[in-house]
Order: C-alpha cells, then structure tokens, then sequence
C-alpha cells in the first residue's frame, strides 16, 4: 500500500480513537467546550465525538472519502480554536 493510500486511513484510526475517547472519557473534553456554546458541554463533547467517528467511516470508505476529507478540514477549522 503506499504511503498516499495509507493516509487516510491513518486519519481514519485517529478520528475513530478520538471519538471513541469522546464516550469513555468525557470530562476531559468538557473543559475544553466554550462555554458560550448553548446547552451543557457533555452534549457538545457527545456531538463533536459522533461526528469524529462518522468522519472516521467516511474516510475509511473510498467512495466517500473526498467528501470526508472535505468535511474532516471544516471540522478541524471549528474545533481548533479548543
């Protein structure tokens, strides 16, 4: 496999570990949600971890992995300021 086939699945691994991390250790993101974002920052560190992994899949699956690619850059343009 070479190395530009293997990268997105590289990035696929690590959206799916942080989105895991999102369900099994979710205090340590609710400090990081804005607290002027509405609602409590559990529901935001759940939201931000379902579409870690829903980014994960889309990346792992060559049919959809432009779009996830696309998706994956505004993701991270959102939540880099965390």
């Amino acid at each position: 496999m070479s190395r530009s086939a293997r990268s997105p699945l590289l990035l696929a691994g690590l959206l799916a570990a942080a989105g895991t991390a999102h369900f099994t250790a979710p205090r340590q993101f609710d400090h990081i949600v804005p607290r002027s974002l509405p609602g409590s920052p559990r529901s935001w560190t759940y939201a931000s971890g379902a579409a870690e992994l829903a980014l994960a899949a889309g990346l792992a699956v060559p049919r959809t992995r432009r779009t996830a690619a696309l998706a994956a850059a505004a993701f991270f343009v959102g939540v880099f300021p965390a």
